[in-house]
């Protein structure tokens, strides 16, 4: 397959596995100087963060290593770019920015160690057996410029580096030129962790340190202290907007011209004893509801009831009978038990005929 024979045009963050027959041993801060006792055979390799470019892109980059024909390249999937699947391609004219070399060893007189730096390069599907991709000689005066602008590649071990007048090929932490990587991130943690372990043993080895030690760890507590009351407080502002008004005992009257029902809460207190309701309906019959821990403990229900003349016209009210209302003057009676675990308020609902737009009423409450 030719080089033209291209299907798509990549870049990305090539990472591979090459090995080489120079006779000097080859190093992670080593560059790769041209020559064929330096020539690079890549065996095999992964793209990621793998973006899409066009023939004037790929030909704009900049490289310091040049590949003609590379196989056995698998190019991760990456919303940049059109095959939704990790697939299996060929590689032509490949060219390799930012070269970082890493974990080389020494084999059967080969050196054997991890390629990694920005790609440029045609693509097309593989269809023939795998084999090796040789390094060509690369173009003088190529330059090593990096237009790679994934921040997450960068995080995660690839180069953001500026203008530099060589390739800096080592992993061991932030160049001048700007390149991160991995290994480098992680010596300064285990600086920082270090440094934590020293200033704890200082900590704990002098007076001083003690003493600083306690001040920080009573700072601390209180602050700690400080936020649990800050939450408790808040947590009974909210039991507290959630609790019913109550109404002392007494007299109520609630002639509001409307037929409309009411609720009044009542606290009994700690004393045990028979609480009596007196009441007056008037002419116009209401329902009294007196309701103790959820439970219906006492209700009106007279069994006859006067004609009454509303707006010139009479109403016969026997059909009131079997509904609970009364009509006039009458008393409930409700013996209280006080318990400390059942609650300590009553409820009181007064429901007005509903036939009737006006009605007036009265009721007395006497608590044990």
């Amino acid at each position: 397959m030719g080089i033209g024979a291209y299907k798509y045009l990549v870049k990305g963050a090539f990472e591979g596995t090459f090995t080489t027959l120079q006779e000097e041993p080859l190093t992670t801060s080593s560059i790769i100087p041209a020559g064929d006792e330096h020539k690079i055979t890549i065996h095999r390799g992964i793209i990621s963060h793998s973006t899409q470019i066009t023939e004037e892109e790929y030909q704009h980059a900049l490289s310091s290593l040049y590949f003609n024909e590379v196989q056995n390249i698998e190019i991760q999937r990456s919303p940049y770019w059109p095959l939704t699947n990790d697939a299996i391609f060929s590689l032509h004219g490949m060219k390799l920015a930012d070269v970082e070399v890493s974990q080389v060893t020494r084999m059967n007189d080969k050196t054997i160690a991890t390629l990694k730096g920005t790609v440029f390069s045609k693509v097309s599907q593989m269809d023939f057996d795998v084999s090796v991709g040789t390094r060509d000689e690369p173009d003088e005066n190529r330059y090593v410029k990096n237009q790679w602008n994934d921040q997450k590649w960068s995080k995660n071990g690839g180069c953001n580096r500026g203008l530099g007048n060589s390739i800096q090929n080592s992993l061991s932490g932030c160049s001048p030129g700007g390149c991160n990587t991995p290994s480098g991130c992680l010596k300064w943690l285990l600086y920082l962790l270090l440094l934590l372990l020293l200033l704890g043993l200082l900590g704990q080895c002098t007076q001083f340190g003690r003493t600083l030690h306690c001040y920080y760890n009573a700072w601390k507590e209180k602050k700690e202290i400080l936020k649990l009351q800050e939450k408790k407080d808040k947590l009974i502002e909210k039991i507290e907007k959630t609790k019913k008004e109550t109404t002392p005992c007494g007299k109520i009257s609630d002639p509001n011209g409307k037929n409309t029902p009411k609720s009044y809460t009542f606290d009994l207190g700690q004393k045990s004893g028979t609480l009596r309701l007196r009441y007056e309906m008037y002419e116009i019959p209401d329902r009294i509801e007196v309701i103790y821990d959820g439970k219906l403990v006492a209700l009106t229900n007279d069994q006859r009831f006067n004609p009454i003349t509303v707006n010139r016209k009479k109403y016969n009210l026997d059909y009131l009978v079997p509904m609970g209302y009364a009509q006039g003057s009458g008393e409930l009676k409700f013996d209280y038990h006080y318990n400390k675990n059942k609650p300590t308020e009553l409820l009181v609902r007064v429901i007005p005929s509903r036939e009737f737009e006006t009605t007036e009423w009265t009721i007395d409450i006497f608590c044990p």
